[in-house]
């Protein structure tokens, strides 16, 4: 009897969230999918096993998931869960109410009495100066329990199966103990140490087998050449700078293959490019690395033969012949595909397994006598959809293994067993450039953020490669540290959020990260930070004042607030109300306050460091303004009471490097910092819309910026501002 192969193959992917500048995971939700998808999606497995697999592993992921094992990671959400409920400042508590209900409220908040409980009572919408007060109605029991909820909640099924202690935190609700909630992190790092050895043994045991990505997740096909946008979209406006470097798509690819080796003690035989993304180029890079097979997605394969879809055509093997290179390649069935990743979580489980398996019958039966060497492949991401179906996808997965088992006529199986006793009989002598996404690169190419970035990608690498001709004697780890930050780089994700596709409430956080990375390349180099790689690409504009601007003002420039009234009438931002992932108590900046008269400009910055203390003599704060010219004003801090400060004015040249124009003595520095600018020295005149920011540097660091991801908007008063109160 001829079986239908069908080959699954779950990809397990997230980005690079270490902040190469502070060492610090920003976000935890490699963390948080280790107790969830990863483990729960190769423990379903264990009983049933005539189902093998193919699981897609990004080496980006594997080594946060090992730093995190050997407790080299840590993450702000895991530093405010782990830290004594009774110790929180009030930001960080509001950073915890803010932040950790971050889960599908649906299937991981809501069915929870006491976690929907402190949802309720924190409002289910809240802004950041709403928190602020809200926690100060929340008890350091409550505190606790969300603690402990937050992290509860991403266990997945097939943990709590296997612990009783964690099956009675689920039960016991409310009441938790800082011992409790220890153990709960500590249950989470045993987990998370436990699986690639997992995955490792259930390899070697040949239920599943492991593919990988270049290593940090890129899109290959536009590292090796932009114009490989361009055949599927010919109008798309491509980046001022050129990028063509198939030298970094070949080390993305090198380092993937041995980084796996030395996990899996073996080289891989597939690959899952980065979203399913090909090109002739970089199927003829990943062939020259020793993959025998990769995948992508149906579309691919209609726009390269310009056929219609038909059974015979889609679910077969290929052999790509390019210049010598062989590589085979499998593409996914789309319309399947999709109905486990966005459908059937709205389904009854036992319905949808049906329904996915009455479709698998249907192949079956249209394509007659030749199904015995056909191959469905059902693609697509392996973690994220679980979130959306009420119990984890548990009893999906598990009616649909239980239904694909029993039946004779189809062989689960993985891709590269398939290959081994099926070679292709079909041959492509091309491959179309594009994705699994509609068949383009749309989504990371083409928007002006991502072509933004790109060029502050291209600026970057091109200013590395000229240093490292220029500069022969640096040593081999600085040069190696460097190629990686421009690696990390390339990674899909920060393109991904770039744009107006997608969207999260972590939107700055990817920018700066994105950033951070050509940061450090220069930071490596020695250099200063160039000023294009401190503004936001992501900028959202205009950020919305604490206070607004009512009147003018003319303060005392002595470092106290002298009276009363003296910035009365100011604009202000509160940055421990301004919101961000890592906005918490530690900031150096508090608050910043901004006014004018009719010819000069001042600002006020309130500090958490007394301004003349020791901690604060590596710190350098600047004030950026800007109109039709940028400026950046940095505050030369007195050491001691007795000395002065100054002002050094910098003005923008070629949106990388400043140029001093002026220096001014009108700064007072004691418990706050004041200071004043006329509007000449900045060339601003009447009506002009100013706009500003304030950074805070520790050496060639930016480790602050406020407002985080925009600026501070003005216009430069006139004769008549008082009489017509105009005000921001």
């Amino acid at each position: 009897m001829n079986k239908l192969h069908v080959a699954f193959l779950w990809h397990m992917h997230q980005p690079m969230y270490k902040d190469p500048l502070s060492g610090k995971y920003i976000l935890p939700w490699v963390r948080l999918h280790s107790t969830k998808g990863y483990n729960d999606m190769l423990s379903v497995l264990e009983g049933f096993p005539k189902i093998r697999q193919t699981f897609n592993l990004v080496p980006s992921l594997m080594t946060q998931i090992q730093e995190y094992a050997g407790g080299e990671a840590s993450d702000t959400f895991y530093e405010l869960s782990r830290k004594p409920a009774d110790e929180l400042s009030a930001d960080e508590r509001a950073f915890i109410l803010q932040n950790f209900f971050a889960a599908n409220w649906d299937t991981m908040v809501l069915i929870y009495p006491r976690y929907r409980d402190l949802l309720e009572k924190r409002g289910r919408r809240a802004s950041p100066d709403e928190l602020a007060e809200r926690q100060r109605a929340f008890s350091v029991e409550d505190i606790r329990d969300l603690q402990v909820w937050f992290n509860l909640t991403w266990f997945g099924y097939a943990a709590r199966d296997k612990d009783r202690e964690l099956q009675q935190f689920f039960l016991k609700r409310r009441g938790f103990t800082e011992t409790e909630k220890l153990l709960v992190l500590e249950k989470q790092r045993q987990l998370i140490a436990s699986l690639l050895p997992r995955y490792r043994a259930a390899q070697e045991s040949g239920q599943i087998e492991v593919s990988t990505t270049p290593f940090y997740h890129p899109i290959l096909p536009l590292l090796c050449d932009f114009m490989a946008a361009r055949e599927a979209l010919p109008d798309v406006k491509l980046p001022q700078e050129q990028f063509k470097h198939p030298e970094d798509a070949r080390q993305q690819v090198s380092a993937a293959v041995s980084y796996y080796e030395s996990v899996f003690g073996r080289k891989p035989r597939g690959m899952w490019p980065a979203e399913g993304s090909v090109s002739p180029n970089a199927a003829r890079i990943i062939g020259d690395a020793g993959l025998q097979w990769i995948a992508t997605d149906e579309e691919i394969l209609l726009n390269t033969i310009q056929r219609k879809r038909g059974a015979d055509i889609i679910y077969a093997p290929y052999r790509l012949q390019l210049d010598g290179v062989s590589l085979d390649i499998v593409f996914r069935d789309k319309n399947l595909s999709d109905l486990i990743g966005f459908s059937y979580s709205k389904s009854e489980p036992q319905s949808a397994a049906e329904d996915l398996v009455g479709h698998l019958r249907n192949i079956y039966s249209a394509l007659g006598p030749q199904s015995g060497e056909n191959l469905v492949s059902i693609i697509l991401d392996g973690e994220n959809p679980w979130e959306y179906y009420p119990d984890g996808g548990r009893l999906f997965l598990s009616k649909l293994y239980s239904l694909l088992s029993q039946r004779d006529e189809f062989e689960v199986t993985s891709i590269g067993r398939y290959l081994e006793n099926f070679p292709p009989k079909m041959g492509l002598k091309r491959i179309y450039s594009g994705s699994w996404i509609c068949h383009n690169f749309n989504i990371w190419i083409g928007r002006q953020e991502d072509n933004t970035a790109w060029d502050m990608l291209a600026r970057t690498r091109r200013r590395l490669e000229s240093e490292l001709k220029r500069r022969a004697d640096l040593p081999p780890e600085v040069r190696e540290a460097a190629w990686n930050e421009i690696y990390a780089a390339e990674g899909s994700d920060w393109f991904w959020w770039y744009g107006d596709d997608f969207s999260s409430a972590f939107d700055s956080e990817f920018d700066r990260l994105f950033r951070s990375h050509l940061m450090q390349v220069h930071r490596l180099l020695g250099e200063d930070i160039p000023a294009y790689l401190t503004e936001p690409i992501m900028n959202r504009g205009s950020a919305r004042p604490t206070e607004q601007l009512t009147g003018l003002v003319n303060p005392i420039l002595d470092g106290l607030v002298t009276h009363y009234y003296e910035w009365i009438a100011a604009g202000s931002f509160d940055v421990r109300k301004s919101g961000g992932a890592m906005n918490i108590s530690e900031t150096i900046v508090l608050r910043l306050y901004w006014g004018f008269s009719l010819k000069n400009l001042f600002f006020r910055i309130d500090t958490s460091l007394n301004p003349l203390s020791a901690e604060m003599q590596d710190v350098r704060i600047a004030v950026h303004v800007e109109d039709t010219k940028r400026h950046r004003v940095n505050l030369m801090l007195p050491r001691a009471q007795n000395e002065k400060g100054k002002l050094v004015i910098e003005e923008n040249i070629n949106g990388e490097d400043w140029k001093e124009v002026g220096i001014d003595d009108r700064i007072g520095v004691q418990k706050i910092i004041e200071l004043g600018l006329s509007f000449s020295q900045l060339e601003l005149k009447p009506g002009d819309r100013a706009k500003f920011h304030v950074a805070v540097h520790k050496g060639r660091l930016e480790i602050e910026r406020w407002p985080r991801n925009g600026y501070i908007e003005c216009v430069v008063p006139g004769e008549d501002f008082e009489a017509s109160m105009w005000f921001v």
